[in-house]
């Protein structure tokens, strides 16, 4: 793992952690995703899920055997079922996305993902645990020439562009 993973996860962990504060009688269901693109349009991804809200909601959609994360194969749906609900768009056209890992922090699960953009219009689909959980939110933000964007899915949302960086 690359000290700039190692420093985005804790961030994002660190940002998870405050954001569940005010919430401590009912924690939302929520998974935080952080995209920096570089320059050169590569691409890191890191999707940081709640352990219990992923491993309870595959278990019960019969993906995953138990309701535990722990094992490498568990980990491994886990990465495959984001990168089925996860794509970046470049003019409507899904951008490649490699899996790079999962592993389990804490509270937290994580996935990373890696890959490249093209230079044109680019949206996002978020659709991870939206099928399974009602009230699930998925908050992505992507990181461009210096400017973060935030967008929220929840609902049936679907695809969204993005403006701005």
């Amino acid at each position: 793992m690359t000290p700039t993973r190692l420093t985005r996860r804790a961030v994002l962990a660190g940002a998870t952690a405050f954001a569940a504060v005010p919430a401590l009688a009912h924690r939302l269901a929520r998974t935080e995703t952080d995209v920096r693109i570089a320059e050169d349009g590569t691409v890191g991804v890191t999707h940081v899920y709640h352990l219990q809200d992923a491993q309870s909601a595959l278990f019960e959609a019969g993906l995953i055997d138990a309701p535990d994360l722990g094992s490498l194969r568990a980990q491994a749906r886990l990465a495959l079922y984001t990168e089925e609900h996860f794509a970046l768009l470049v003019d409507g056209r899904p951008s490649p996305l490699s899996i790079v890992g999962a592993e389990i922090e804490g509270d937290s699960v994580f996935v990373y993902q890696e890959g490249s953009v093209a230079p044109g219009p680019l949206s996002v689909k978020a659709g991870m645990l939206r099928d399974l959980l009602e009230r699930q939110i998925n908050s992505v933000n992507v990181v461009r020439g210096g400017r973060t964007v935030t967008l929220d899915f929840k609902g049936d949302d679907g695809v969204k562009a993005l403006s701005g960086a």
